[in-house]
């Protein structure tokens, strides 16, 4: 009877989707604090939660290790149900948006924070103008937001290899240089011969403590500080600390830096506007990112650091 009544209860709690959605949730996060970021939820709320789940079903879902949570074989059968209902709820959903004929309704669009130009910010503007019936919604964020999962609708990406799975195309390639303040250039004209230390600023991204060809421009090179951030070095470099390498598009709108003379431009990642391809017939979908192809291909020298 004991084992009849855990099964029924069981087979019960696959019709709850708000407690599987749980059991994914925890699952994919490893720990009730990563689950707790994820979500938004306290991790009390979500360990309170866990509890009950577990106590209806009659078993344990997870196990308490001191990294975090380890799944059980109950719980990872329920997890696998809950990603299967998860995937056919989201692939509606996009077929559903993609049937949207008319310019209404709402549009997620993700891109880098430094991509976030006044001249961009203008042109967006524009667009919600022309668009009223369009509810946009901007995310500035440096982690690739999931389209597949409808965290956004369309996506600006820096990256030299996208995504397969998702429908796009290549809007500019860009170049790197280098930049310094003006009165950076002046202080150090001897470093800047290869007479005398040149300070650099360094990314804690770099796999060693300068990029392939650095050196060759700048033999003189030393590290003037270390930081993992872009904002924060376009800072530094402001400041006068020290040489900044970005893209030719971020020094072009980095107020107070001019490109260090005579130094060349080289390649880096392209940007790129990408959606799921279930969406591309989308009118609002379509709409915005013919706006953002015109936008970008109309600026391609400054991506390319022309002069």
């Amino acid at each position: 009877m004991k084992v009849q009544a855990a099964r029924a209860n069981l087979h019960g709690m696959a019709a709850d989707w708000n407690t599987l959605k749980l059991i994914l949730d925890l699952e994919r996060g490893g720990s009730l604090a990563a689950a707790a970021r994820a979500t938004g939820a306290s991790a009390a709320t979500l360990s309170r939660q866990l509890a009950r789940a577990e106590a209806q079903v009659g078993r344990r879902l997870f196990d308490r290790v001191p990294e975090g949570l380890r799944i059980t074989d109950d719980g990872a059968m329920m997890a696998r149900h809950a990603d299967r209902m998860e995937a056919e709820a989201l692939a509606l959903d996009r077929r559903l948006a993609g049937r949207v004929d008319g310019l209404q309704g709402p549009l997620t669009l993700t891109l880098p924070p430094l991509l976030a130009s006044v001249a961009l910010a203008e042109d967006i503007r524009g667009f919600a103008r022309r668009h009223p019936g369009i509810a946009l919604r901007l995310l500035g964020d440096n982690t690739p937001l999931d389209l597949h999962r409808r965290e956004a609708d369309v996506a600006l990406r820096v990256s030299r290899t996208p995504p397969e799975s998702l429908w796009g195309r290549k809007l500019v390639e860009q170049n790197a240089g280098f930049f310094a303040s003006p009165g950076f250039l002046q202080n150090h004209a001897d470093g800047l011969r290869g007479e005398a230390p040149l300070p650099v600023l360094r990314f804690t991204a770099w796999a060693r403590t300068w990029p392939a060809g650095l050196t060759e421009v700048f033999p003189s090179a030393e590290v003037a500080m270390t930081c993992d951030d872009m904002p924060v070095a376009i800072a530094l470099a402001q400041a006068g600390v020290g040489v900044l390498r970005a893209s030719c598009s971020v020094g072009a709108e980095a107020a107070g830096l001019v490109p260090v003379p005579g130094t060349p431009r080289v390649p880096y990642a392209p940007i790129w506007l990408l959606t799921h391809p279930d969406l591309r017939r989308s009118a609002p979908v379509a709409a915005l990112m013919a706006q953002l192809t015109a936008f970008f291909e109309a600026r391609k020298p400054m991506f390319l650091g022309a002069r």
